[in-house]
């Protein structure tokens, strides 16, 4: 069944994106003159874009436009080509956007499309006449999803994924500071112990991948138990006492030998 009339991407994936870089660079306030001049894209080609990038939740306005936090953070992934990035914030907007997620659903259910097939569904779905502007934009629509890491080609169609977690490096970062204070506590992830007359501060980031986790919570009650098990203080040297010979007093001086001396 197609929707009321979703307003569609009037320009190919690689002008809108032009088009969401020249927002952001702007910022607040935005006119079609402000953001044409920045990207050498005709005024009007700007404006017929302007609908779907409000519907998708890109920028945000009336007459003067303003690109939202989510557009702001794809334009600058977009800008760097940070594309695990420009994947996380295409996923995004696809979440915010009822129509799309229902693309995507489309082609979940059928098992697959072809290309051409899915453009056709998606300006069909759109309501949108059977034109080449829109043919461009349910192409562009089609490359959204593409960057999104929610479609892939295999076997000559397109087919429906789950994206896996951003790999992260298996590192533990630990920063510490220590400082003197009257009330001495430690610190491990807002967990406090006394120790001594030092403030030792320690923070512990974690970073592990989806197959660490089971055995993760184990590493962690490890960590905090080494920190938190304080050295145990050596015994002190027992105080040998004197033996009975050497506390005994000297004898006294034998006299009878004196006066035969004398």
């Amino acid at each position: 069944m197609a929707d009321a009339g979703f307003s569609l991407p009037y320009s190919s994936y690689k002008e809108l994106i032009k088009v969401i870089q020249g927002y952001e660079r702007v910022g607040s306030e935005a006119t079609l003159t402000d953001v044409a001049r920045l990207t050498a894209i005709n005024e009007t080609i700007v404006s017929a874009n302007n609908k779907f990038l409000v519907a998708a939740g890109i920028v945000q306005g009336g007459k003067k436009k303003a690109i939202t936090p989510i557009g702001a953070e794809l334009a600058r992934a977009l800008q760097h080509d940070m594309q695990d990035e420009v994947a996380a914030r295409w996923r995004a907007v696809v979440d915010a956007t009822d129509f799309l997620q229902k693309v995507v659903a489309a082609v979940r259910i059928r098992k697959g499309m072809d290309e051409s097939s899915l453009e056709a569904h998606v300006a069909y779905s759109a309501g949108q006449p059977k034109t080449p502007a829109v043919a461009t934009g349910a192409g562009a629509v089609v490359d959204i999803l593409k960057a999104a890491g929610l479609l892939k080609e295999e076997g000559g169609n397109l087919i429906a994924t789950t994206p896996e977690p951003l790999s992260i490096p298996e590192t533990v970062q630990e920063s510490l500071s220590i400082s003197p204070a009257a009330d001495a506590a430690r610190s491990v992830n807002a967990r406090s112990a006394r120790l001594g007359s030092v403030h030792l501060n320690i923070e512990v980031t974690v970073q592990c991948t989806p197959s660490d986790l089971d055995s993760l919570g184990s590493k962690l009650q490890k960590v905090l138990q080494d920190f938190y098990d304080e050295p145990k203080p050596e015994a002190a040297s027992p105080i040998s006492s004197p033996s009975p010979s050497s506390a005994r007093p000297a004898p006294p001086p034998n006299r009878e030998n004196e006066a035969a001396e004398e």
